[in-house]
């Protein structure tokens, strides 16, 4: 079984495609363990160093390469290779895209693409903007196919306190943080007078670490700062934490299957927004919107608020925890399997 993964990540543009199919494809490892595994990947040094390190190999083209001359690319280097499922896990593609790479005779599976091309996929997934999709049978959506590492389903059957008394918060963006919210929100902290613990999570990309120590050095509370740790760390903090401040994608949906509180903030994408959106409207979460020009003022405002109330946040809890189990990397990883088998 041949198989080859086209995805990206960096800095600028966030690592949750990268981390999603690293998780796919160990999986797939595990289930298939003759397969041969292969990334087809832009040239982003970061996200580059993170596959390699996991021990897949990546084929690397230009970073300003169009999507025509990327199918043209990828076309020419797989057509010898005879590749039996190419997964693809890029926002836009587009038909001519998708039917080429189909004529090599692999089966396409596509996650979260915003474009015409998904149509043309054996199998499509999306977590991403959920309810805009007409039903079909090869789309799966929503929270029971978000690929959580398995480690967030044991957490999710453990009780999780609410604490009538918020002491502990934690602040994670993802492996990249490319807004910068982190440090925009840690400033928010500054005008806290209630001392909190603070534990903030920074990934492998993230770029803004001179001005993270500085800003820790003006608080009065005390912070934790943890860089790229593992799934059952984070899983662990999250448990422990009473109230996360998160971005608009994966993240929340680790928050919900803990069952932690959580007020998101969304990098400049559109659907970050839309999936918070989603959240808040179930009451599972509060979307303060994108961040780029959100006031220090207005997060710590909803900050205190949410400090203030607990049945809020009890509530938040456990509308959490219903919409995500953790089980959806197993079903998404049985769906694959389906196709190619």
């Amino acid at each position: 079984m041949t198989i080859f993964i086209r995805c990206d990540g960096g800095t600028k543009l966030g690592t949750g495609h990268i981390i999603r199919q690293l998780m796919i494809a160990k999986e797939l490892k595990k289930k298939l363990p003759d397969s041969k595994i292969e990334f087809l990947m832009k040239n982003i040094p970061k996200g580059i160093e993170k596959v390699k390190k996991e021990g897949f190999p990546v084929k690397v083209f230009s970073q300003n390469v169009d999507l025509v001359s990327e199918g043209k690319l990828i076309f020419d280097y797989l057509k010898g290779k005879k590749p039996d499922l190419l997964i693809i896990d890029i926002l836009d593609t587009s038909e001519e895209y998708i039917k080429l790479l189909k004529s090599l005779g692999a089966k396409i599976v596509s996650f979260d693409d915003h474009s015409e091309g998904k149509y043309f996929s054996d199998l499509r997934f999306n977590i991403l903007e959920l309810g805009e999709e007409p039903s079909a049978s090869n789309l799966f959506e929503g929270p029971k196919y978000v690929t959580l590492d398995p480690i967030y389903g044991k957490y999710h059957n453990r009780k999780k306190e609410i604490r009538k008394e918020v002491n502990r918060i934690l602040i994670t963006f993802g492996g990249s943080d490319p807004g910068n919210l982190t440090n925009k929100v840690l400033k928010a902290f500054k005008k806290l007078d209630k001392k909190l613990e603070v534990d903030v999570v920074i990934g492998f990309a993230f770029s803004y670490e001179n001005e993270l120590k500085e800003n820790v050095k003006k608080l009065k509370h005390k912070i934790n700062i943890y860089r790229s740790i593992s799934s059952e760390e984070m899983a662990e903090l999250m448990f422990r934490n009473d109230i996360g401040i998160g971005a608009g994608g994966l993240t929340q949906y680790e928050f919900a299957c803990v069952g932690l509180p959580g007020i998101i903030i969304c990098e400049e994408v559109e659907h970050q927004n839309k999936l918070a959106s989603w959240f808040q409207e179930r009451g599972a979460f509060i979307n303060l919107g994108r961040g780029q020009n959100l006031s220090e003022e207005v997060i710590l405002k909803v900050l205190l608020d949410l400090l203030k109330d607990y049945s809020k946040r009890r509530e938040m809890s456990l509308k959490g925890k219903s919409f995500c189990d953790g089980g959806g990397l197993e079903r998404t990883i049985n769906k694959i399997l389906e196709v190619i088998r």
